[in-house]
């Protein structure tokens, strides 16, 4: 009760909760702790990233790699977390007697979502044993021990030759043309109706250069991912197809949205789109490694609570773009007032993709006219309240999917 009358006038004036209500505000403070530290304690953020952690009273030091500054309560900087979003390198020092509160992330997020603002249905509590499991991932993702996926050699070795900015069309043909299948899919990409050419292609070296190196780039990475996801052998091949049938239509969207705005470049988007939820896969694969396994419903709580980390370690191993990383890390999370295009043109194809796939309820509860990503990028929608510009766009959706698959 002490806590809740202390919190009360407080929490309003916290700039991630301005946008909730009395009730969300309410449930906020009956979850929340305080934390009372003595100087030289620590804090460190790969701790608490299952809680927003704020400065009431005293003065912290935060510490980053070789740079550090202070938080005062009563400076600005202390109405934000002193642990940004992803952020699991930091730590905090106490500079003095300090009182910190500590709120849960879930009932933020849970909260959040039920006025609109965040892309994802709220997470649930996690059970004991979703719990431990989350917290050997997280920690072996910290520590380098978590198994990641490995990009096929064609592509990883493609991803390092394009890298260099004298790279000539001949050493591109080189590398494809040691992997048959993926020099196949070019072909078949190159001579398509997309391409609009009516001179049918039959060397690989004509291909390459009609598609261009970064789309020749784009699009040996995406036939890798499929690879990737397409696991025969895991005990969650179901899902995994299930995701990369879910990952294409997601891409084709945002191919469609990023073509139609001008906001972001296409085939960025189409890759970004395809490769948004790369995270579940290292998640999937130490589930499996397990003797005893999590159910679906608990499989599917891990991987909301941890794929945006995991798929930003994928996405960095890669070595992919800045922006597509952002997009994988950032497009199923709480909107941000400044993301960047890529990541909103992502948020919208998932969002999109929800009524696409009839899951009606998810699609009620996420309204595509209370995304701000809709305002920023200058979408209409039609009277039903869905994207014109997927709609009139429905049958080069459906042939990208096609190409995709």
């Amino acid at each position: 009760m002490h806590e809740a009358l202390t919190l009360d006038p407080v929490v309003p004036r916290l700039k991630p909760f301005a946008d909730l209500g009395e009730s969300g505000r309410r449930e906020l403070i009956r979850h929340a702790r305080m934390v009372e530290l003595k100087p030289g304690q620590k804090v460190y953020a790969r701790e608490e990233y299952r809680h927003l952690l704020f400065l009431l009273k005293g003065r912290m030091v935060l510490a980053h790699g070789d740079k550090a500054h202070t938080v005062e309560d009563d400076e600005p900087a202390a109405l934000e977390p002193l642990f940004a979003p992803h952020d699991y390198r930091t730590h905090a020092v106490a500079a003095r007697p300090s009182t910190l509160v500590r709120f849960d992330r879930n009932v933020y997020e849970t909260q959040l979502n039920c006025v609109g603002d965040a892309m994802e249905v709220g997470e649930v509590d996690l059970t004991a044993q979703e719990g431990e499991l989350l917290a050997t991932l997280f920690h072996k993702a910290q520590t380098g021990e978590l198994a990641l996926p490995q990009l096929p050699d064609v592509a990883l070795h493609l991803q390092e030759a394009i890298d260099d900015p004298d790279i000539e069309f001949r050493r591109v043909t080189e590398i494809v043309e040691r992997d048959p299948s993926t020099a196949a899919r070019l072909l078949s990409v190159a001579n398509s109706p997309a391409m609009g050419s009516r001179r049918e292609i039959t060397r690989l070296g004509d291909a390459i250069a009609r598609l261009g190196l970064e789309r020749t780039r784009q699009l040996v990475l995406a036939l890798a991912a499929q690879q990737v996801f397409i696991d025969r052998q895991s005990p969650h091949r179901t899902l995994m197809e299930q995701l990369w049938r879910q990952s294409t239509r997601i891409s084709a969207i945002a191919f469609v949205l990023a073509d139609e705005s001008g906001a972001a470049d296409r085939q960025r988007a189409l890759l970004a789109g395809l490769l948004h939820r790369v995270g579940a896969l290292p998640i999937l694969g130490e589930i499996a490694s397990r003797e005893e396994r999590p159910d679906a419903v608990e499989v599917e709580h891990v991987i909301q609570r941890l794929e945006s980390m995991t798929g930003e370690l994928v996405a960095q191993q890669w070595g992919l773009a800045s922006d597509i990383i952002a997009a994988i890390r950032d497009s199923g999370g709480p909107e941000q007032p400044d993301a960047a295009p890529l990541t909103d043109i992502v948020r919208i194809a998932r969002n999109a993709c929800l009524r696409d796939a009839s899951e009606v309820e998810r699609a009620r509860a996420i309204p595509l006219e209370n995304l701000q990503a809709i305002r920023r990028l200058g979408f209409t929608l039609d009277e039903n309240g869905e994207l014109a510009a997927v709609e009139k766009a429905r049958p080069k959706i459906e042939a990208l999917m096609q190409e995709l698959a």
